[in-house]
């Protein structure tokens, strides 16, 4: 099954993260779900940040966690904000498949025309193994997530100890038929093998769970994020997607020149999506602006606005030794 994509001139909700100890606020609280034992809350409590965000109604988000494998606490968190508090409470994720509990999630998109059910995305493949997408059904009033079924991402480049090759940081999901989904994903560039960021994109078949990318899909589109990085080779120009009310395809853009930083970030819009032309249905701006500058973080997560709260959008950070923030932002 093969798109057509053209490469032609193609909300505030709460970015929240997770503090680490350094960043804690007496406003945030990590509520605790009764399947979970105490131990883990406080691993959970510290896990640092959100690699990834969706917004699931007016102000609460469904945050995923870049753990490793070898790492064992919860990938999935549930946001919830108003205007006394922010709260997080952690939601385990049962029925991983034969290969075992993911590894390096970094984005979550929902699937169109189903209910409570969602993708998650690793990183990308390590070793030629794993990079993996789950879908799976949260639900979110018992803090419960089920694995539905898994794909793999097809590989492009290996990541190994001295390599660094394919790094999926965003993912989006849109309408194609009743069980086919069109899935696309973001390369974050700032590698020797991807030194600028990506857009590939492909069918997925959320019944069989297949994934099949055209030659054109795999090749991608390339991104070259603008801003003031302080090295162009290595800034990451894709981090995340947000797809607003007007069919608008935004993504955050950042540089990460180690764990004590200092980190920088843009969001810009990124292109469009033609929801009625099945062949090119959505487009790459061939000129991207930034729209928005973030000093002194990581931003990793892009969602709507949360409805009590002035701004446009809202933005989620790992900022590695320092943790992880929440914060909704107004774009003009």
């Amino acid at each position: 099954m093969t798109l057509k994509i053209e490469h032609s001139p193609f909300l505030v909700a709460i970015c929240l993260l997770l503090s680490l100890a350094a960043c804690t606020s007496n406003k945030t609280v990590v509520s605790p779900s009764p399947n979970v034992n105490n131990a883990l809350t406080q691993t959970f409590k510290k896990s640092g940040g959100s690699s990834g965000m969706e917004q699931i109604d007016d102000c609460s988000y469904l945050a995923v966690y870049d753990l490793k494998k070898n790492a064992e606490d919860v990938r999935l968190g549930l946001i919830k904000v108003n205007d006394e508090s922010l709260t997080v409470s952690p939601i385990p994720i049962h029925g991983w498949d034969k290969d075992g509990i993911s590894n390096d999630l970094e984005s979550i998109c929902a699937i169109p025309g189903k209910d409570n059910e969602y993708l998650i995305a690793e990183s990308g493949n390590w070793q030629g193994e794993l990079g993996r997408i789950f879908h799976i059904r949260v639900d979110t009033s018992k803090l419960d997530a089920r694995v539905l079924g898994t794909v793999k991402i097809p590989m492009h480049y290996r990541n190994d100890f001295d390599v660094t090759g394919d790094q999926y940081e965003a993912i989006m999901c849109l309408p194609y038929d009743k069980n086919n989904r069109i899935v696309i994903l973001g390369e974050r560039g700032g590698s020797k093998n991807n030194p600028n960021g990506l857009v590939r994109w492909g069918i997925l078949n959320i019944q069989e769970h297949t994934f099949e990318m055209s030659n054109e899909g795999i090749t991608g589109i390339p991104v070259n994020a603008p801003g003031h990085w302080t090295n162009k080779a290595t800034k990451r120009s894709i981090t995340d997607f947000h797809l607003d009310q007007e069919g608008v395809i935004w993504a955050a853009a950042s540089e990460d020149p180690g764990d004590t930083g200092p980190f920088y970030s843009i969001i810009y819009k990124l292109g469009k999506i033609n929801p009625l032309d099945r062949e090119k249905p959505f487009t790459i701006f061939k000129e991207i602006n930034m729209a928005k500058e973030v000093n002194g973080f990581k931003i990793e997560a892009l969602s709507g606005p949360c409805k009590n709260i002035l701004g446009t959008h809202s933005f989620g950070t790992e900022d590695e030794i320092y943790g992880g923030v929440w914060r909704p932002i107004h774009i003009e």
